[in-house]
Order: structure tokens, then sequence, then C-alpha cells
């Protein structure tokens, strides 16, 4: 999770950084992975999608609420399984 936590403190910006960190407390290996992937590629906007995607499907399961003022789960295009 360290290199998680240092990934988010170089991608997100500092009043999303929380809300990032339990996310991927939270989520599967799999979205921790890829945020991690694409964070090695420097490509911080797909970061954030990641983030999104995860906490769309921490929704679904009752893991998080999702608020109007959240930074993430929000995107732009949802599909209509979401």
């Amino acid at each position: 999770m360290e290199e998680l936590y240092k990934a988010v403190d170089k991608e997100i910006k500092l009043e999303a950084r929380e809300e990032a960190k339990e996310i991927l407390r939270l989520t599967t290996d799999w979205h921790r992975n890829d945020f991690l992937e694409y964070h090695k590629k420097d490509q911080g906007n797909i970061c954030c999608l990641v983030l999104d995607r995860a906490k769309q499907y921490l929704v679904m399961e009752g893991k998080m609420t999702l608020n109007k003022d959240d930074h993430f789960g929000h995107p732009l295009f949802i599909e209509d399984d979401v």
C-alpha cells in the first residue's frame, strides 16, 4: 500500500488524496495494479479514471457511498451496467 499511497501523493490533488487512498484500500488488486501501471507510465489522468471506476464498483457493492461533492465516482461516460 505504501507504493500506492506515494503514487496518490504524486498524481492526485491534495484535497482528493484521502478519498483516493480510501478507494484504493477498499478496491481489488486489479484496480490497484491498474492505478500503479498508469502511474508508472506517467498517465495521471488515466489514474483518475481508474479511481472513478473503482469507486463505482465499491458503491455498487455497498462498501462506499457516492456524494455529489466526492472527487471520484462521477466519470463523464457511465456505462449502462453501473
